[in-house]
């Protein structure tokens, strides 16, 4: 199975996560892509990611419960330019500090609620991780990603 990994990071920590899930994940993958999300990263990405296998989207959270700046374009080009994403299977790692309660994860919340307003299926519950209460992130995240990876493939494959 492949995994498509969309990374959504202020100040790179979402991105160590999703390269750390990534490694450890590795063996039991017939392949992966990490996307770093950028300007021109367009809800045609996410088609093209439903098409080969699941998806996880790992993003902190920004400003007052924003997305990070990096995922914005990807998230107002679905709002733009909406369409059906039945086919997308995906979990979803979430940062944030629970320090800041209203928005606490927000990002990850945020991006959750429109791609299921899109149609697209979340395999298993968001998965949060709070910096106020947890010091390895990385570890943290692989340890849920491998609990996550079985119900993910059989997702994929149903």
């Amino acid at each position: 199975m492949h995994l498509t990994f969309i990374v959504g990071t202020v100040s790179d920590t979402a991105l160590y996560v999703a390269q750390t899930v990534q490694q450890v994940l590795k063996p039991q993958l017939t392949g992966s892509t990490l996307i770093l999300a950028q300007a021109d990263t367009t809800g045609e990405a996410l088609e093209a990611a439903a098409a080969q296998g699941p998806v996880l989207i790992c993003t902190s959270t920004h400003g007052s419960g924003d997305l990070p700046e990096n995922l914005q374009p990807l998230y107002a080009d679905l709002d733009a330019r909406p369409r059906y994403l039945g086919a997308l299977r995906y979990g979803v790692i979430a940062l944030g500090d629970s320090f800041y309660d209203d928005t606490f994860a927000a990002g990850g919340r945020l991006f959750d609620a429109r791609l299921q307003d899109l149609g697209a299926q979340r395999i298993g519950e968001l998965f949060t991780i709070d910096a106020s209460e947890v010091t390895d992130p990385e570890t943290a995240a692989a340890l849920w990603a491998q609990e996550w990876l079985p119900s993910a493939a059989a997702s994929f494959s149903a």
